[in-house]
This record gives C-alpha cells, structure tokens and sequence, in this order.
C-alpha cells in the first residue's frame, strides 16, 4: 500500500503515542459510520490520462475509501470517440456509477478527456460524501503543471500512450509522487531499468497494473509446476490474437487539422514531431513504435508476467525475432516494404533462458496477428487453442492456460 510521505496523520499519532498516554483507540467505522475513512488517513490522487481506459480505473479508485481523486489531467479536453470494449460498454459503467441516465450521449464511441473525467468525480463525490467536504476536482492540460500545482498530492494514476509513461512516472517521483501506471511500465526496456533506480532514489512506492500477478490462477499454476505436475518444463508457447488496430503500415502522406480540444504537442511530447492524423489517436497508437509496443506490448506484459514467476526466469541469452512483410504490386513488379514505423501484422519471438535454481534451460516462443502454435495432439477431437493463451510443455505432460 502507498504510504504518504513526510506527513503524519492523527490516527498514526494517537496509535504511535496511546501506549504512553493509555488511550483507548476507538475504530474508525464507529466514529463515521461502517466503510467511513477520515480525511486524514486517506490518500490523494490525481490520474493522469482519462481517455476510456483511465476512467475504467480511476471509477475503480473513486470507489475505494482509502483514496481520494483531487484532480485529472489530459490533453485531451473531451471527445466522443474514445474505444470502448463493446457497444456502449463504458457509456453505462459511468451512467451506473454516477445515476445518470443520460450522460455521453447516444452517439457511436465513448466519452472521455479530462472534463468528462472531472465531472464524474465531482457527480460521484456529491452523491457519495455527504459527510465529508468535497472542494471539487481540478482539471488540468499538462501533468508539469498539475505535479506544480497540487503539493498535497500523494500519488498519480498514470493512464496515457506507452511512450509517456517514463517521463511522467520520473517527474511524478522527483516531486514526491508515487506511481500506479498502466502497462507497459515503459516505453523501452532502457527506460524501465531507469525508473526502477529513480524509485529507489526518491524513495517511492511504485506498482504497474498488471493484476494477473496477484491471481489465484497465477499462484496455483506456479504451485503446480513447482511441484513436479508436468516435470521440468523446457518449452512454453504464448500467443495474442492481437493487433486489431492496423500495423504494417506506413505514415500517411496528408495530415489532418488537429481538433480543437486536443493539444497535439503534449500528446506527442518525447516522441519526434508529427502531423496530426486519427491513424495516430485515440488507441490506435499502440501499432505505431514511437507511441506504443504492439501486440506484445500490450498482452505480453500479463502472460510474461506469469510465466517468469513460474519458471523463475531472468535475462534471455538471446533473441530472435521475424515479422510478416507487405507486398505491394506495382506494374510486373513486386515491392516488400517492411513499413519501417510500424510493427507487422504479425510476428513470432524467440527467447533462450538458460538453466537456474533447479531448472533447466527453456525456450519461450510468442506468436502475434493471428499466429498460433501447433495444435497438441492430446486436445481432445474437435477443440482448438484459444485467441490468447499459453501452453507449457513439460517432461511428463502439458499445461494449457489462459
């Protein structure tokens, strides 16, 4: 859990000194009603990034007590064609959560940006904290100036493009901000062994959304293989039915006009400047490599997750790596054209651990775009593999998971 810094609340102080003054230290569901938490025990956050992503979590957040959404940001004022994971899906999560029938309109895609955000927080905490004072939520255009702005802050929730990550998630640190971030931690591998230092220099509490790592799946799958169930597992196939967002493709030629409420330069921010285009933004990002990571970027950060806690694993002695390639047909002539800034649309990768603790060396193959592994001759008649899945493979047997 976060812990805030530097200060100390009055339910710390009465702990750490009822010894001495024998106090009798009364619990706080008696003082302001079951599931109450003081103003003063709480921990207040600002999430950073609220397209649909970043408000399915900070809806998460807003309905824990132990926290407190003081503010947003996003350069993004407000648009309506946000992703969504099915027709309507966030639209009524939010008109649920806020008793609002009607918020978002009727119109295809969702609403999101820091307005909508703000306005969700504030609906929700005029409904929910008729005990407590709410002063409102800030709104703000660039996290430089909300990190400035708020000095209580405690934490950020960081919900942007893979490419800002590192840099906010450093400059959060170095004003005394803890980081919860979506995945991936990181935009480039060099950036996440560079966080991990800023964290042990400021001192800072840090935690990348990936849940799967405290599942009980998780834990019994390790459980399994630790105790011998296949034997010693030498081989693992994880595959992603991803991207369904385009790759192998190349930059366009004609730009577009930036829409009013998005300030284009801040959502570039590290990256080399670009002309606006919706090929870019929203979502669509995660195909190109200077926003996002690909498939593998985006799933392989669960299942890897996994299967380095299972197999105890650390660096690979190597890599190896191939894509798909486009063909474009010109007269009697054939063009291959790797499409230099994107990813392929589908990719297999290689990893060769070597042997550790008392395992020996493994193989771990990643096959993305449609690619899978072949089919093990033990499924049963009639049952193929998963869209996403993982297969160990084992001395005595294989374990097929999700």
């Amino acid at each position: 859990m976060i812990k805030k810094q530097n200060k100390i609340s009055r339910r710390k102080f009465i702990t750490t000194t009822s010894s001495a003054l024998a106090f009798t230290i009364v619990p706080r569901h008696i003082l302001g009603g079951v599931g109450f938490t003081p103003p003063s025990d709480q921990i207040r956050v600002a999430c950073i990034g609220v397209g649909s992503q970043g408000i399915r979590v900070m809806i998460n957040f807003l309905q824990n007590p132990d926290f407190k959404i003081t503010a947003v940001c996003d350069v993004n004022k407000e648009d309506t064609n946000y992703f969504e994971w099915g027709p309507g899906e966030l639209r009524r999560k939010v008109r649920e959560f806020i008793s609002e029938p009607g918020w978002g309109g009727e119109q295809e895609g969702c609403l999101a940006g820091r307005e909508p955000a703000k306005y969700i927080v504030e609906k929700y905490y005029a409904k929910e904290l008729s005990k407590v004072k709410f002063s409102g939520c800030a709104a703000y255009n660039d996290f430089r100036e909300l990190l400035t702005s708020e000095p209580d802050l405690d934490a950020v929730i960081i919900g942007t493009p893979d490419h800002m990550h590192a840099v906010i998630s450093k400059t959060a640190m170095e004003n005394g901000k803890h980081v919860y971030c979506q995945k991936p931690m990181t935009h480039s591998v060099l950036e996440a062994r560079n966080l991990a230092e800023y964290a042990k220099e400021y001192n800072m509490a840090t935690q990348v959304a990936t849940g799967i790592h405290a599942s009980e799946s998780t834990r019994l799958l390790c459980e399994w293989i630790w105790d011998g169930a296949i034997g010693h597992v030498h081989e693992v196939h994880n595959w992603s039915g991803r991207p369904f967002w385009p790759q192998g493709i190349d930059r366009p030629a004609e730009s577009m006009p930036v829409p009013e409420n998005l300030d284009w330069d801040l959502w570039l921010g590290p990256a080399p400047f670009r002309e606006y285009h919706t090929c870019y933004q929203p979502f669509a990002w995660r195909g190109w490599k200077d926003f996002g990571n690909g498939a593998i970027g985006d799933m392989g950060c669960y299942s890897f997750d996994t299967i380095f806690r299972v197999l105890k694993l650390h660096a690979p002695e190597s890599v190896e790596a191939s894509g798909s390639r486009s063909y474009v047909l010109e007269g009697t002539t054939t063009n291959i054209n790797t499409h230099d800034e994107t990813y392929p649309h589908a990719c297999m990768i290689h990893y060769q651990f070597a042997a550790r603790e008392d395992m020996p060396p493994a193989s771990i193959h990643w096959y993305d775009g449609g690619l899978k592994p072949q089919r093990p001759i033990e499924l049963e008649a009639g049952r193929q593999l998963p869209d996403e899945g993982m297969l160990f493979v084992g001395e005595h047997g294989k374990i097929l998971c999700g």
